[in-house]
């Protein structure tokens, strides 16, 4: 009796049945057998790509499917069987995903009759009577399940080529099958293979992204559940620029860009990163096991510069700026959602900051969530009108004159009455609505000066601090130009301060920036200089006015020698430089008569005055100059 025949009907796909011969009649070395004839059949020759494809499809421990279950009942209907299975083949053991009459979920890989199925991914496999082969457990689901007599069993063929499971039935006896059912069996196979091929595609359609390819933020979330990281550091990626270059050169070129971030992004994933793009120019990786201090002093700043590199595009040499935010696990957070939570947070502080990367700081954090709940009432605050300006004079020490004042915003909240602007201010600029409140505080600035003017008297030139959003934004200057408008074009209403940070976070943007107000005639300061970041080669490249030093070297004026220096050297830089100086912070007439003593230009603070409504500005331009400084 032959061992192995094989049968191959006209249009029918090929049978190999394994005959009722016990194995011990034959060779026991495995080279030049059949690998069905052994308990512990070798892997099939692509097994890495198998189980690579098999993963792909990620069916494996997902519950049940009707249109799974449905096939499978109907091919234990078609084939008189009581049992039959949808199984997949993985590395250790066989697992059903639809089960007809099998009491368990899974078993051991090298006690399934699929295992060998799968070896010839052309053929069905047929065993008329396991008993009879002599190797094989009649009771592979254990004592409790149903003795195994028959198996038959057709294996699921990906596009590739790769067998990933099977379509099988099986019985508690003896038999054979028809060529119908044979051929039954073989199409509802067949079916369920392109039942898999299809939902693999909508699934690979639903979690990626159609411009980069990249996986989305739904795929990446569940490839990271599936990861369970011990430790590693997420990061978003933030291309900043992309918007403006969408606007100079056409959305085509900005996707284009995108594309190739994406493509410089791969090489991280291509190292073990699970990468996704969550929107337009944003993107989510995370490095598992990577630890926060090692990774701060490397792959930060690499992926950074990697970024940073020129973008081809369409003959277009162009650069992207970029914001990074990075948190780590678990010390961040243990969740992804703690994770995010943090990263997001370094990104804000990088965007408001302006700079390109920021790790995450719980202390900021703190302080940034006590802003965002603030935010409801900041905007119906704005909706409101409840945002005023108060203005503090800037006085001539050498004739006690008003020459400027200084717009500072105040709120007027109706149940608390005025509102320090320690306690909303960093809230308006990390919630993003310092831009608003600006032009705010730039078109009241402009009705208070007019109606000092309407009034007879000599307004005082209104200086407006710009914050770092503002700058950034390229409405800034025409929201100035409509501002002048409104007076004629008469640029004496208006000054700006800006603080040294600003200035430096951004220089070559800033002074672009800086050039274009002063041509309209605005003069520029800089507030509270000499905290920190001074320094005579870019003071001397900046287009400036005037200097204000910072309250805190000028309080300590008539104390200590020190800062009597430090204030006596701002004032001579600015001399050189031609710049007009203005002190801030004037508490004591002491404090003024040094100030004049070291050639300081202006002075404003308590001594003279605190910031105040206009009403009570007016009154006070009304009275004259204030009493001469004796001493």
């Amino acid at each position: 009796m032959a061992l192995l025949q094989q049968r191959t009907a006209p249009g029918a796909k090929p049978i190999t049945r394994i005959a009722a011969l016990p194995v011990r009649q034959h060779s026991p070395g495995r080279a030049g057998r059949p690998a069905w004839l052994s308990t512990a059949p070798l892997p099939p020759a692509d097994e890495l790509q198998r189980l690579a494809e098999l993963r792909a499809f990620d069916v494996l421990d997902t519950g049940a499917d009707e249109d799974f279950d449905r096939l499978v009942q109907l091919a234990t209907l078609l084939c008189g069987a009581p049992m039959g299975a949808l199984t997949f083949v993985d590395t250790e053991r066989q697992w059903y995903k639809a089960r007809v009459g099998l009491p368990v979920q899974q078993v051991a890989r090298d006690k399934s009759f699929c295992g060998h199925a799968i070896l010839d991914a052309e053929r069905l496999l047929e065993i008329p009577d396991v008993a009879r082969l002599g190797w094989a457990d009649p009771q592979p689901w254990g004592p409790q399940g149903p003795t195994l007599r028959f198996y038959a069993g057709v294996p699921l063929r990906t596009r590739k080529g790769s067998s990933i499971g099977t379509l099988c039935i099986m019985d508690q006896v003896p038999r054979r099958l028809t060529d119908s059912q044979r051929d039954a069996l073989i199409k509802l196979a067949q079916s369920a293979s392109r039942l898999l091929e299809l939902r693999r595609e909508l699934r690979i359609a639903a979690e990626t992204d159609r411009l980069t390819g990249l996986p989305n933020w739904f795929h990446f979330e569940h490839e990271f559940e599936r990861c369970k990281p011990a430790c590693g550091v997420l990061a978003f990626v933030r291309l900043k620029t992309i918007n403006q270059i969408s606007s100079a050169h056409g959305f085509r070129v900005a996707d284009a860009l995108i594309q190739q971030a994406a493509d410089r992004l791969r090489v991280f994933a291509e190292q073990g990163a699970l990468i996704g793009r969550v929107k337009r120019g944003l993107f989510v990786l995370f490095f598992p096991d990577a630890r926060a201090a090692g990774f701060a002093q490397g792959l930060a700043y690499e992926l950074a510069a990697s970024l940073a590199e020129p973008y081809e595009v369409q003959n277009l040499a162009l650069t992207c700026r970029v914001n990074l935010g990075f948190a780590a696990c678990p010390a961040d957070g243990r969740t992804l959602d703690e994770l995010v939570h943090a990263a997001d947070t370094a990104l804000q502080v990088a965007i408001e900051r302006d700079q390109t990367v920021a790790f995450f700081d719980r202390s900021v954090d703190h302080v940034l969530g006590l802003h965002f709940r603030l935010e409801p009432q900041l905007r119906r605050a704005l909706e409101r009108d409840e945002f005023v300006n108060h203005y503090q004079p800037k006085v001539d020490l050498a004739t006690g004159r008003i020459v400027g004042v200084e717009a500072l915003v105040r709120w007027m909240d109706p149940q608390r009455g005025l509102v320090p602007p320690g306690e909303f201010v960093p809230a308006l600029e990390s919630t993003g609505l310092i831009g608003a409140v600006g032009q705010k505080i730039l078109a009241r600035a402009i009705v208070d000066w007019r109606s000092w003017r309407d009034a007879g008297l000599q307004p005082p030139r209104i200086a407006v601090n710009v914050a770092a959003a503002q700058l950034r934004d390229d409405e800034f200057v025409p929201a100035l130009q409509r501002a002048l408008a409104v007076l004629d074009g008469d640029a004496s209403a208006l000054s700006i301060e800006v603080t040294e940070s600003i200035l430096i976070s951004d220089m070559e943007r800033t002074v672009g920036i800086l050039q274009q107000v002063r041509a309209l005639g605005v003069p520029v300061a800089i507030d509270d200089f000499g905290t920190g970041y001074s320094s005579l080669a870019y003071i001397a490249a900046l287009p400036i006015d005037e200097l204000k030093i910072d309250r805190a070297f000028v309080q300590k004026i008539t104390a200590e020698a020190t800062y009597e220096g430090i204030v006596r050297t701002c004032v001579s830089l600015a001399r050189n430089l031609k710049l007009k100086v203005v002190a801030e912070g004037v508490e004591t007439q002491a404090q003024a008569i040094k100030l004049r003593e070291l050639q300081c230009d202006q002075a404003q603070g308590f001594f003279y005055s605190p910031p105040v409504p206009a009403d009570e500005l007016a009154r006070l331009l009304e009275k004259g100059p204030f009493n001469p400084l004796r001493g």
